[in-house]
């Protein structure tokens, strides 16, 4: 019922190291001697990098086959689709090849990707395995928060939380890996430093673009031209709104740092600020502050309801009520 999932990264260079999280690559080095692991990260974070690099520790492989997916004791379990739950039958059989020794390692690697994705009964069938695992096997468990995860199932795992790389890190990184694109700088710092954010930020070049077009959708909202802003978003790619809110929010977010004097140096889209420094002095804080709550608010809502053209309706509507 279960199924081995081969690791197959977009970004295979990615996959050699662990950038930044001095303390975990510490650890990493020392050894691995717990017998359940929590890594806990945003998307992009380096959840499977670590996982990878854990396997081929913890079997002492040296061939790739773990890296792969095609080693015979690292197993990998994950919902089938995304937003998908995984189902507890699977869990189970998991549980169950934890108890059948190792076929040619030391110790069997039994990996849950997104794990969040387990609901009740699925943590409480992984949770019995936990509480008396079998002596050669180790279980990773990947999930973007560890409040998903029972407190039970928190309290028998080592936790690793991954966190962001810096830029004497990432930068070259991303310099190696995209050495056409004058962008890498800019990308990390918008996506906060995860590497695999930043990554598509330069993959797609959508983030810069839609900046742009952030600029000219505020732009004839203020002149009161809410049916061209709104012709202006319906243009966008089908699928495309959920990528143009996320440069829009990182846009508001530098409105604000800009607002405020925090230093052009920690702006992203510098560029597109100078273009409307006027628009910027006309508009009062609380209203940068609102403009940034609303993307936020139609992110979330977009993210729980996925009708895209419902929120996208809401926001130039209220994007329009907030301007004018």
């Amino acid at each position: 019922m279960w199924r081995r999932c081969a690791l197959t990264p977009r970004w295979s260079g990615f996959m050699n190291r662990l950038l930044g999280n001095g303390p975990i690559n510490r650890a990493l080095e020392r050894g691995i001697p717990a017998q359940a692991y929590l890594i806990c990260g945003e998307p992009g974070s380096g959840k499977k990098t670590l996982a990878r690099l854990m396997a081929e520790k913890i079997t002492g492989d040296r061939s790739g086959r773990a890296a792969r997916g095609e080693h015979p004791d690292v197993f990998w379990l994950g919902p089938k689709e995304a937003g998908k739950m995984i189902p507890v039958e699977e869990v189970r059989a998991l549980r169950r090849e934890a108890f059948v020794l190792p076929n040619e390692a030391p110790r069997k690697v039994l990996i849950i990707d997104r794990a969040e994705a387990l609901n009740e009964s699925g943590q409480n069938a992984i949770l019995k395995v936990l509480e008396e695992p079998p002596e050669r096997a180790v279980f990773l468990l990947l999930a973007v928060n560890r409040q998903a995860m029972l407190p039970t199932i928190r309290s028998r795992c080592v936790l690793w939380e991954l966190g962001p790389v810096g830029p004497e890190e990432g930068v070259p990184f991303l310099k190696e890996r995209f050495p056409q694109n004058p962008d890498t700088q800019a990308a990390l710092r918008a996506a906060g430093g995860n590497l695999g954010l930043a990554c598509t930020y330069l993959e797609g070049g959508t983030l810069f673009t839609y900046a742009e077009l952030g600029v000219r959708f505020l732009g004839r909202l203020c002149r009161g031209k809410r049916l061209a802003a709104d012709q202006l978003l319906s243009e966008l790619p089908k699928g495309a709104f959920p990528a143009f809110l996320e440069s829009f929010a990182r846009l508001c977010r530098d409105f604000l740092l800009y607002k405020t004097g925090s230093g052009e140096e920690n702006i992203v889209f510098l560029e597109s600020i100078l273009q409307i420094k006027g628009f910027l002095g006309r508009m009062k804080l609380e209203q940068l502050y609102k403009m940034a709550s609303l993307t936020l608010d139609s992110k979330s809502m977009l993210a729980n309801y996925g009708n895209e053209n419902l929120v996208k309706t809401c926001f130039i509507a209220e994007m329009g009520e907030l301007l004018n």
